[in-house]
């Protein structure tokens, strides 16, 4: 900035630069009409005819100011109708029973799991009644014992964890137990 330029007009306190309309303009290189306009986009302004030009730096090339206040708007309208016009999709798909209440989901999912829960634990009975028809009756009995054993824990892990990993409990690799 020229020597001749600098006035009682600007201020140098604490990394603030506060300066007039003219200097304001000078330094951007724009019209008063310019400013203004920036003025009404939001650009910082300290008070009448005094602009900080630091703030107003970080304004003008932070990019917000570049769509107007009526662009904004008409923006964020656009978004709010099409806001509604997914809650009224959702609304028309509910009505046309695309979807179900949670509690019914819920009760469906319950007496399916308890379907599938007495199908595995009937597996160990069905095992020894195959095996005692052609093999020995202890060894029927010893298959269904291991089965069911097996099943439950699945299934007691499942209840716990929501998932099955298939490690069994209780048991130690010879490895862990040489450590």
């Amino acid at each position: 900035m020229k020597k001749s330029v600098k006035n009682s007009n600007e201020k140098l306190l604490e990394n603030t630069f506060i300066c007039s309309t003219k200097i304001a303009c000078d330094f951007f290189g724009i019209s008063r009409e310019s400013l203004s306009t920036w003025e009404k986009k939001g650009a910082p302004k300290e008070s009448r005819g005094r602009w900080d030009l630091k703030k107003l730096m970080e304004w003008r090339y932070k990019g917000e100011h570049m769509e107007s206040l009526p662009t904004r708007k008409l923006k964020a309208e656009a978004e709010l109708k099409e806001a509604k016009a997914k809650q009224e999709k959702i609304k028309l798909s509910v009505t046309e029973q695309k979807f179900l209440p949670v509690a019914e989901v819920q009760d469906d999912i319950s007496k399916l799991l308890l379907n599938l829960k007495k199908a595995m634990l009937s597996i160990g009975h069905n095992v020894a009644t195959e095996l005692a028809a052609k093999m020995n009756p202890e060894i029927a009995e010893s298959a269904r014992s291991e089965v069911d054993k097996r099943i439950k824990e699945a299934l007691e892990e499942l209840s716990r964890n929501g998932r099955y990993t298939g490690k069994r409990r209780g048991k130690t690799t010879k490895k862990k137990r040489a450590v």
